[in-house]
């Protein structure tokens, strides 16, 4: 990330669940006391600095990484090096999924009527950097919304301001990120063989 044209850039890193990464710095020029710093983010971590970087080991403790820079001096900038492995610590359930890329199909998970297994499952979405997500439901069955006693509902994370909208019923919607990467969370009971849920998503271009 070194000899770039904009003072701001961003890489976003990313691997299959149950893999974390690990990032070294191999070199840097970023000057400290102009105020030029480098930006570690993901889920379960943040991280952010500018002096002692070079061997410096940065643990992401996911499979995604974000890495802001910002360098107000020509040419300056730092050099990274990165690597994938199997999470030490599982930071996942078995019903987590992970898409990447520009566009995507995201549906509910299924639970057969025999298992009982109460956990929450979610999905997780990234696209490239600087885009937003724009998410259009074309299918919201969670059934009965006055059955209290089993209430089902998705909630949506906005990762960039982690303010997040609850759906339910067959309330159709369309949302949009004011970043890079959200989150669905599927309440237990959506699992319910007799509950549905047909989404797609898009990266869209920055406001």
């Amino acid at each position: 990330m070194t000899g770039l044209e904009s003072s701001d850039c961003t890489v976003a890193i990313g691997r299959p669940l149950r893999e974390e990464i690990t990032v070294s710095i191999l070199e840097s020029s970023l000057n400290c006391s102009a105020g030029e710093v480098v930006l570690f983010s993901g889920r379960m971590m943040w991280r952010t600095g500018c002096r002692n970087l070079p061997l410096s080991l940065i643990n992401s403790r996911t499979n995604t990484l974000i890495v802001k820079q910002r360098v107000l001096l020509p040419g300056n900038g730092v050099i990274l090096q990165y690597n994938s492995r199997t999470a030490t610590k599982k930071y996942y359930q078995d019903c987590d999924k992970q898409l990447f890329g520009p566009q995507g199909e995201i549906v509910n998970p299924v639970q057969l009527p025999d298992q009982r297994q109460e956990v929450v499952c979610r999905t997780f979405i990234n696209v490239a950097p600087q885009h937003r997500i724009a998410i259009r439901a074309l299918y919201i069955d969670l059934g009965n919304e006055s059955n209290q006693t089993h209430f089902n509902y998705i909630l949506v994370r906005d990762i960039n301001t982690m303010k997040t909208m609850v759906f339910h019923g067959k309330q159709q919607f369309f949302w949009q990120s004011t970043g890079s990467q959200a989150e669905i969370e599927f309440h237990e009971n959506v699992k319910d063989h007799r509950t549905s849920f047909r989404a797609e998503y898009r990266a869209i271009e920055p406001k």
